[in-house]
């Protein structure tokens, strides 16, 4: 097949679905920080990736080589992962990729009990810049820790 035949765009469009049903599941099984970093250490440990402990003394146990792959977990709602190339030498610098889990999200206040109408409400706060009208036809639902 050549690159630009019906079937290699058949064959490219099928791959694109795969990872857009992988993304989609793993949204969905994510639903706060929490779930997210359980469902991406699964998925870093299935890549070959070693959990390490953020407090460990890395450099005097000679924990990370060259070639490595690795991630540690922060207050289970954190995940940071990394891998070292082959021909890392000390002192040829890094590249950092960040993102975050947290937002956008209505977190529940700490003093949330509320009553009106004739309803039992719950007290939320918006954290983060959300498109906010979006979410007016969407059913809501809690999940968290405590």
């Amino acid at each position: 097949e050549s690159p630009g035949s019906p079937a290699a765009s058949i064959a490219n469009m099928s791959a694109q679905t795969s990872l857009v049903r992988g993304l989609s599941s793993f949204v969905v099984a994510s639903p706060t920080p929490y779930h997210m970093c359980v469902r991406a250490a699964s998925k870093l440990t299935e890549a070959g990736f070693t959990e390490i402990k953020e407090t460990d003394p890395w450099a005097e146990k000679s924990m990370l080589k060259p070639g490595g792959k690795y991630f540690y977990t922060r207050a289970a709602s954190t995940i940071v992962a990394f891998a070292i190339g082959a021909a890392f030498e000390a002192g040829n610098g890094f590249k950092v990729i960040g993102a975050h889990t947290d937002s956008p999200v209505l977190k529940v206040k700490p003093i949330s009990k509320k009553s009106a109408h004739g309803y039992m409400q719950v007290g939320v706060e918006c954290y983060g810049g959300g498109l906010w009208h979006t979410w007016f036809d969407r059913d809501l639902s809690l999940a968290g820790a405590l």
